[in-house]
């Protein structure tokens, strides 16, 4: 086994902490620099040569606040329950591929991220953050949802949770259920701070939202992120942005792709009805390509701000911007 800090390879790579890293394999077998190793909860999962066999598992071994890090090893992770996020300032990283790293805009692809994570469970979420689980990072992970489940569920409570770099597969059956990244709706609480930059998100039929705020979001940052629709059906909203208390919400530099059909469109790129504080969303940079109906929707005119965002199509009847008086 090579020294985890040397040259070349992701050892050296890994992110910047004082806290441990700990390792999971994606199979009870397992290679390593060329070397099979066994993967057991037993281990200490403090190398990778001795890495830990479920992600549950070693989430429970980390400790809150210190900078401890979960690192994924390449393949697909299936997890056989959702795991639960209720330790704050983790970091849960996979593999990078060879795309560029925090570049002006996300990846263009899902190919890029060598470690994946998908759920055996018929519904259900793979990953829920609680609101124990503030300042939760995730990274370099390739989301194969499955039908009628979430990617990741972000429980109002959760404060700062920072997503990047990570690609979303939501490509089965249609289900307007099946959503990659869902703030939870509640009568009291909120999230704050939270920001997903870099990612990129495929949906072949009318699914649910790639991002979806159905609680009170505070500062949302969706930046430098990929939405395609790559299928047979219109797909209803890419990002949703919903609750009238919502605020401070910042869409930038994303991409919307669809394919050149007037009948398989994304109908609205950004809805944010009902949001209804002025300048309460905030919209620079974006493209929307292909024949989508609308870029943005909103309640009101005054409640958005839209500046330098393009639009290009085949088709008439497209708007940029859809708002009441």
């Amino acid at each position: 086994m090579g020294y985890i800090t040397k040259v070349g390879s992701f050892w050296g790579m890994l992110p910047e902490t004082s806290g441990r890293v700990f390792w999971v394999a994606n199979a009870d077998s397992y290679t390593v620099e060329g070397r099979s190793y066994p993967a057991s909860d037993d281990n200490d999962g403090l190398s990778p040569e001795r890495a830990f066999r479920t992600i549950d598992y070693a989430v429970g071994q980390t400790t809150a606040s210190v900078g401890d890090v979960i690192v994924l090893l390449p393949g697909v992770h299936t997890v056989t329950a959702t795991v639960t996020l209720d330790v704050a300032g983790i970091t849960i990283t996979g593999i990078p591929g060879s795309g560029t790293r925090e570049a002006d805009r996300g990846p263009g692809a899902s190919e890029r991220c060598r470690s994946q994570i998908t759920t055996s469970e018929t519904t259900g979420n793979i990953f829920t953050f609680t609101a124990a689980g503030d300042d939760v990072e995730i990274a370099f992970l390739h989301f194969n949802l499955i039908t009628g489940g979430e990617g990741i569920r972000i429980v109002l409570g959760a404060d700062r949770p920072f997503i990047h770099d990570c690609t979303f597969a939501n490509v089965g059956a249609a289900s307007t259920s099946s959503e990659c990244i869902h703030f939870s709706s509640s009568t009291t609480g909120s999230v704050s701070g939270a920001v997903i930059r870099n990612c990129y998100f495929l949906t072949t039929l009318n699914q649910g939202p790639a991002i979806r705020a159905l609680g009170t979001v505070y500062g949302l940052k969706i930046e430098s992120s990929t939405f395609e629709l790559r299928g047979a059906e219109a797909w209803d909203d890419a990002i949703e942005i919903l609750d009238a208390g919502s605020l401070g919400t910042l869409i930038r530099d994303c991409d919307f792709q669809e394919p050149t059909s007037v009948t398989t469109v994304i109908t609205n790129c950004i809805d944010t009805t009902g949001v209804t504080v002025d300048g309460a969303t905030h919209i620079y940079r974006c493209y929307f390509t292909g024949d989508a109906k609308v870029g943005v929707n909103s309640s009101a005119t005054v409640d958005i701000l839209v500046s330098n965002c393009w639009s290009a199509g085949t088709t008439a009847g497209r708007n940029n911007v859809n708002a009441a008086a």
